[in-house]
C-alpha cells in the first residue's frame, strides 16, 4: 500500500480540522470583544444618567438645612415655587432613571456579576431609604417609586433610542394639566410644603443622602464622571 496518498489525506484532514478549530476560536474571541464593547456602551448609556440624577438629588437633599428652608419660607413666591417643584422634580427624575434601567437592562446585566450585585445593592439601599415608613416625611413607598418612575418617562421618546425622562418644563406642564399625573405626586409635594413651613428636618433626608453618597461613590470611584464632584452641592 502506498503511504503517500494516505499521509496526504491525513494531512489534509488535519489541516481542515485545524482550520475549523481556529475559526471557532477567532469567532469566539470576536464575539467576546463585541459583547464587551456592547456592555461598555450599555453601562455608559445608563450609568452616566443615573450618576447625574443621583448627584442632583443628593445635592438638593444635602442642602436642606434650616437656614435654607427659612430662606425659601420667607422669600418670594418664586423661591417657594422653586423649592417645591424643583425638589419634587429631582426626586421624580431619579426614580425615572432607575425605573428605565430596571425596564431596559436585563436584570441590570452590565457584564460583571460582582459589579451587578453591588449596583443592585446600592439601588435597593436608596429605594429602601426613600420608602422606609419609620423615617417620617418624604416617604415614597416602593410601588409609588415605580409608578412615579413610569409616569416620568417621556411618551414621545425616540423609538430608536433609550427612553427619556420628562424635562422640567414638561413635568410642570403635566402637573398643571393632568390631574391623574399630579395625584401621584401630591403626597410628596405635601411633605415638601410641610418641611418648608417647619424648622424640623425629616430624618429620612439623612438616610437617603447617605445611600446616595454610596451609590455615587460606587458609580464614579475616581470622580472622573462628575468633574464638579468637588464643587459645593447644587442649590
Amino acid at each position: 500500500m502506498n503511504a503517500v496518498p494516505v499521509l496526504a489525506a491525513v494531512v489534509s484532514v488535519a489541516g481542515a480540522v485545524v482550520t475549523v478549530v481556529l475559526g471557532a476560536v477567532f469567532e469566539r474571541r470576536r464575539t467576546r470583544a463585541q459583547r464587551r464593547a456592547q456592555l461598555r456602551h450599555l453601562a455608559s448609556r445608563y450609568s452616566v444618567p443615573l450618576l447625574q440624577a443621583a448627584h442632583s438629588l443628593r445635592g438638593r437633599l444635602g442642602n436642606t438645612v434650616p437656614e435654607q428652608i427659612k430662606e425659601f419660607r420667607e422669600g418670594s413666591d418664586r423661591f417657594r415655587d422653586y423649592a417645591r417643584h424643583e425638589t419634587l422634580y429631582r426626586m421624580a427624575h431619579y426614580l425615572c432613571i432607575v425605573q428605565i434601567m430596571w425596564r431596559e437592562v436585563d436584570f441590570l446585566d452590565l457584564g460583571r456579576r460582582k459589579h451587578n450585585r453591588e449596583l443592585i445593592k446600592r439601588l435597593v439601599a436608596v429605594g429602601s431609604a426613600i420608602g422606609n415608613r419609620e423615617f417620617g416625611p418624604f416617604l415614597v413607598l416602593g410601588g409609588e417609586q415605580r409608578a412615579i418612575g413610569d409616569l416620568m418617562v417621556d411618551p414621545d421618546s425616540p423609538k430608536d433610542a433609550p427612553p427619556q425622562c420628562l424635562t422640567y418644563p414638561q413635568f410642570r406642564d403635566r402637573l398643571r394639566e393632568d390631574t391623574h399625573f399630579a395625584n401621584w405626586f401630591k403626597p410628596l409635594l405635601d411633605d415638601i410644603d410641610a418641611v418648608i413651613t417647619s424648622a424640623t428636618i425629616p430624618p429620612r433626608l439623612a438616610h437617603v443622602t447617605a445611600a446616595l453618597d454610596e451609590l455615587i461613590q460606587f458609580l464614579d470611584k475616581r470622580k472622573i464622571g462628575l468633574p464638579w464632584a468637588e464643587a459645593p452641592a447644587v442649590s
